[in-house]
């Protein structure tokens, strides 16, 4: 079984505007250490995939909102991309890019080898998380015994 993770966040100003550029600036270089990463196995990738692309529009809309979706082969293996690599230096900065969350901005689940979730199923999930709290069906760092 493989780990998904999806993440959602609402930025403080558009992309191209300099209060969010050190995020925006720096996503390219952040996926590439996801993809290098042990343990990586597919992430949503709008920048190169049209379909993707459409997906996410779909999924956004019009709102600034920052959005991942990535499959890894164990939450211990993204837990140490999250927290140990380039990855960690954003996300300890994230309230300088990012609104204060109101709800859980991620969440995590396991789904079967070779199967690529979509970005419903990753809304579904979530929902799932914010109106019921962790369980097998939706779970967030507290629920694993993979945490920092």
């Amino acid at each position: 079984m493989n780990v998904a993770v999806h993440t959602v966040g609402g930025l403080k100003a558009e992309p191209g505007e300099p209060e969010v550029a050190g995020f925006v600036d720096n996503v390219p270089a952040v996926y590439a250490v996801s993809e290098r990463s042990d343990g990586f196995v597919w992430r949503l990738d709008r920048m190169t995939n049209p379909d993707h692309q459409a997906a996410y529009e779909a999924y956004v809309g019009d709102a600034d909102l920052a959005v991942t979706l990535s499959v890894w082969e164990s939450v211990e293996k993204l837990n140490h991309y999250v927290f140990k690599t380039l990855h960690g230096r954003f996300y300890n900065r994230k309230e300088e890019w990012f609104h204060p969350a109101e709800a859980a901005m991620f969440v995590l689940w396991t789904l079967p080898e070779g199967h690529e979730p979509t970005l419903v199923e990753a809304g579904a999930r979530l929902a799932h998380l914010r109106a019921h709290g962790p369980s097998d069906h939706a779970f967030d760092w507290s629920y694993t015994s993979g945490t920092r």
